[in-house]
């Protein structure tokens, strides 16, 4: 009888370890696969590998501001989250945003426009992930116009913040 009562509980123990180690896996380190190379399942599937890297970086490098405003719009913030995730799948790339003026203003009236301008893309891509030590921003006022004409259509062109990949 004791021996039968022995066995048992060693039963028991041995059941008991073999179940606590098979709910234990081996630590396993995944990688992306950063090749383009497909992939075939075992139902004969092929699947493509999903890569940050296809992100494309958006054709635009400005965003385009209204008179006298730094405060970016639909159209331009569309344009921003291309960027950010452009940005955020391309981590060593730097940026640095030129804030630009029409003519119509002073000269220091005009740098301190442009500047708030750089400022507010820099904000905007800071919140949608990008680190801010990872953009720079100049101000150039009225200094680098892209229309030299007069005008709204051309001061529009003007009114910008140029975005420079350095």
């Amino acid at each position: 009888m004791e021996r039968t009562c022995s066995t048992k509980i060693i039963l028991v123990v041995i059941a008991s370890a073999a179940m606590l180690f098979a709910g234990c896996a081996k630590k396993v380190e995944v990688t992306p696969d950063t090749s383009s190379k497909p992939i075939t399942t075992t139902h004969h599937q092929t699947v493509k590998p999903v890569s940050t890297n296809n992100i494309q970086k958006p054709s635009s490098n400005a965003v385009y501001f209204a008179f006298d405003r730094s405060e970016l719009d639909a159209a331009a913030r569309a344009t921003l989250d291309g960027y950010a995730a452009w940005l955020n799948a391309n981590r060593s790339v730097n940026i640095t945003i030129e804030g630009n003026c029409d003519e119509r203003g002073s000269r220091e009236y005009n740098l301190a426009l442009g500047q708030r301008r750089a400022d507010s893309v820099r904000d905007y891509l800071n919140s949608r992930g990008v680190s801010v030590g990872r953009v720079d921003t100049v101000s150039f006022g009225e200094e680098r116009p892209v229309c030299r004409g007069s005008g709204e259509a051309c001061w529009a062109q003007n009114r910008r913040g140029d975005i420079v990949i350095r």
